[in-house]
């Protein structure tokens, strides 16, 4: 079975993570047979290792991991990548799959300037 994880960054405010809840149920219906889970680097609940650890208890035996960031700093830089070596080294039956960051995706690119171009009703 295959699984996804949806990492964010994380935030002390528990209403930050409402957005990346209708991202991964988005996903859930567009792929109803893929295990998914949300996980974030900080301060927000799961961490990375707990949301591989839960997709791993279901069986799943390739994990990707679409980074929801919209610049390469240095979490997408160093801490994604090392974070899934570790998961890889901790789970040795199930493949990861590093996707690149979504800011790397010319769709959501296209998405952003999109919407920001976009008359809003209050401009008119």
């Amino acid at each position: 079975m295959k699984g996804i994880i949806l990492l964010a960054h994380g935030s002390r405010d528990p209403q930050w993570t409402a957005s990346f809840e209708q991202v991964r149920a988005a996903v859930e219906r567009r792929l109803p047979e893929c295990a998914t889970a949300l996980a974030y680097l900080e301060h927000s609940v799961p961490d990375f290792a707990t949301a591989a650890d839960q997709l791993v208890a279901r069986g799943t035996t390739l994990i990707e991991v679409v980074p929801l960031f919209l610049g390469a700093g240095g979490h997408v830089r160093n801490d994604v990548p090392h974070l899934v070596e570790r998961a890889m080294a901790q789970h040795i039956q199930v493949r990861f799959l590093l996707k690149p960051f979504i800011g790397d995706a010319q769709v959501v690119l296209d998405a952003i300037a999109d919407y920001a171009a976009a008359k809003s009703a209050t401009s008119r």
